[in-house]
């Protein structure tokens, strides 16, 4: 129920519409009471044609066809004494055969109209819920640390945010409408019905309580399929997106047979768990509908012989008959509004998990907005583990603001954690961070994250033009402005020969342009950005000569006046750099020039060697008498 009270707070936003929507849904479900009320006119005076008054009996000529027991209400006789005593409202009192049509049009009528808006309110305000749902949803995800993203699969998110929240579609806008309608009309019927004959209806109404055990029992299993139907669908869901952007390997490697049988076996496992939904969906309607007609057998075995004796009046007989067998067809109706209940709070079950995911980084209490970087960044005995896996063990570095510091190193050094933690993606586990003597927990995201300009190897573009790809995370798009980045970062000419220029939507992961196009636009949107700070995250380490050399004049333009901290394999990118730090083991083990760290033998100088000898002309690649003409590091 906790479930259900949460799902309708997003409700309570749209009260006035909700409310609107409730009361045209309720009067709906009661207008059916005026159906089920006048079919007595209808059978007494339209198809027997002989009415007895209200209330009295008609004499006994000792035929047990003509003889009638007391009658209950009249609705056609309260409808006569509304009407005014004119010369065509008396034809018209006179004829039941007119009367009750009319009223069944009318009926209908206003029962059309006052559905009508109160279903589309209705769908109106499920569609907003679902709405907020995956907007909330969404806002929640895109706060997450990076490790909720390491323990959450893409294809895992993407199921959350469309296929559980699809599964409360139907909930929040036809069940819902289903349902006031429903529970409004049965209480009514009800009425109605014990009025008429209240042993004949208590007699039904006895059985009524054999259809809600199917209804708990079956319900209760379609949440746990339902679950396990709703896991198979976002594992199956992360498979396709595994598989869709690791394409080139998969074709590559000739695996395309072998992820057909894995995405097959995640169908199949699939499939499964949705028979078993199936079935104790299926199974709901013919238990119900067997205990419907044995009900109905009996009534019509016990009230064909009251009548043939006389005892019960067929006007009666039809009103019990029609409001039960619409308050079966609404228990019936409940039963599905129950399993579709059900199915959509497993979903809500797993949406909600998501939406109540402690933010691992977060703001805290009277955080300080830094508006500027002056003096410098200290790490202060800064230790990091993913998991139980140390990553980062005890680094100090001071770097001052306008120093060049580059990281070299093996893989899983440390370089690219430690600048995760100057960003706040993760949190270190031990010491601290500190700018301008502040810690960074201290500080706003918003204010430390506008500090530093991020560019990495794996250059994220958006599928949208290219104006807004530079322009990302601006408040307002200055097309001189940004056509000023992209002619500095040298991307304006290959971007003019674009089939739209800057107006050209680049597609996804923009994987229409070449690696050192994408990553000149890069380093355009973090010159835009204009960062005191910037991270470097081996920026041209995935690029051919040529492009090294544009995407390295762009860099030096975007590093200078700037505070850089740059991560490289490749080392002939960071011989400029004011400090070079070799890291080993999350630690930082080297600490000098290039200069002083090649005489000094250790670390750097090994990795330099492997990277610059030529082991048959004996030079260093990168000499000016090597073949590649490159700067040596």
């Amino acid at each position: 129920m906790l479930l259900l009270f949460r799902l309708l707070g997003y409700v309570r936003r749209y009260a006035t519409q909700m409310v609107v929507a409730v009361l045209m849904l309720a009067l709906a479900g009661a207008l059916m009471s005026v159906i089920v009320a006048s079919m007595k006119p209808f059978v007494n005076e339209v198809l027997l044609g002989q009415a007895a008054p209200a209330g009295v009996a008609p004499p006994d000529t000792g035929d047990p066809s003509t003889s009638r027991p007391a009658s209950g209400p009249d609705i056609l006789a309260a409808l006569r004494s509304w009407l005014p005593q004119e010369s065509w409202t008396g034809w018209l009192q006179r004829r039941a055969f007119v009367a009750v049509p009319i009223l069944l049009v009318v009926t209908f009528l206003v029962r059309g109209t006052v559905l009508y808006i109160g279903e589309y309110l209705t769908t109106k305000t499920g569609a907003l819920l679902i709405r907020d749902l995956r907007a909330d949803l969404f806002k929640a995800i895109s706060h997450q640390s990076m490790r909720f993203f390491r323990m959450h699969p893409t294809g895992l998110i993407v199921s959350r945010v469309f296929s559980d929240v699809q599964q409360l579609q139907r909930v929040s806008a036809t069940v819902l409408a289903d349902l006031v309608r429903v529970t409004a009309m049965v209480p009514i019927i009800l009425a109605i019905v014990l009025l008429h004959d209240w042993r004949m209806s208590f007699f039904v109404l006895l059985v009524f309580p054999l259809m809600t055990y199917p209804m708990v029992r079956l319900g209760r299993r379609l949440r746990q399929t339902s679950r396990r139907s709703q896991e198979s669908m976002a594992e199956a869901s992360s498979l396709l997106t595994e598989s869709v952007l690791g394409i080139q390997i998969v074709q590559g490697f000739g695996m395309e047979a072998a992820e057909n049988r894995r995405f097959r076996a995640s169908l199949d496992r699939l499939l499964r768990a949705n028979l078993k939904a199936g079935r104790a969906t299926a199974l709901s309607t013919p238990i119900m509908e067997l205990i419907g007609a044995v009900t109905a057998a009996g009534l019509f075995y016990v009230a064909g012989g009251s009548i043939a004796r006389g005892q019960l009046d067929p006007g009666n007989f039809a009103v019990v008959l029609t409001g039960l067998g619409l308050l079966f067809v609404s228990v019936r109706r409940l039963n599905r509004i129950n399993l579709e209940i059900q199915q959509a709070l497993a979903a809500a079950d797993r949406i909600f998990q998501v939406l109540d995911c402690e933010r691992e980084i977060r703001d805290t209490a009277g955080a300080r907005v830094l508006p500027a970087f002056q003096r410098e960044i200290v790490f202060d005995g800064v230790e990091f583990a993913y998991e139980n896996e140390a990553v980062l063990a005890g680094v100090d570095l001071r770097i001052r603001a306008g120093e060049m510091v580059a990281l070299v190193g093996l893989s899983g050094a440390g370089k690219t954690t430690l600048a995760n933690v100057l960003m706040r993606f993760y949190d270190p586990t031990a010491g601290r961070i500190v700018i301008d003597g502040i810690d960074i927990r201290d500080m706003t995201l918003a204010s430390l994250r506008s500090l530093i300009g991020l560019v990495t190897q794996d250059t994220v573009l958006f599928d949208d033009t290219v104006l807004e790809n530079i322009g990302y995370g601006s408040e307002r798009l200055d097309p001189e402005r940004i056509i000023e980045v992209a002619r500095a970062a040298h991307a304006h000419e290959f971007i003019e020969r674009l089939p739209n220029g800057y107006q050209t939507r680049l597609g996804e992961r923009g994987m229409s342009l070449s690696a050192g196009q994408r990553q000149r636009l890069a380093i355009a949107r973090a010159l835009l950005k204009d960062a005191p700070i910037l991270i470097l995250d081996e920026a041209t380490s995935a690029l051919d000569a040529e492009s090294e050399r544009l995407v390295q004049e762009a860099l030096d333009v975007l590093l200078a006046d700037r505070t850089g901290l740059i991560i490289a394999h490749r080392l002939a990118t960071v011989h400029r750099a004011d400090r070079i730090l070799a890291m080993q083991d999350g630690r930082i083990i080297e600490d000098g020039t290039h200069d002083e760290l090649l005489a000094r033998g250790g670390l750097y100088a090994r990795l330099h060697r492997l990277q610059f000898r030529d082991p048959d002309a004996g030079t260093r690649i990168g000499d000016p008498a090597s073949p590649t003409g490159q700067r040596p590091a």
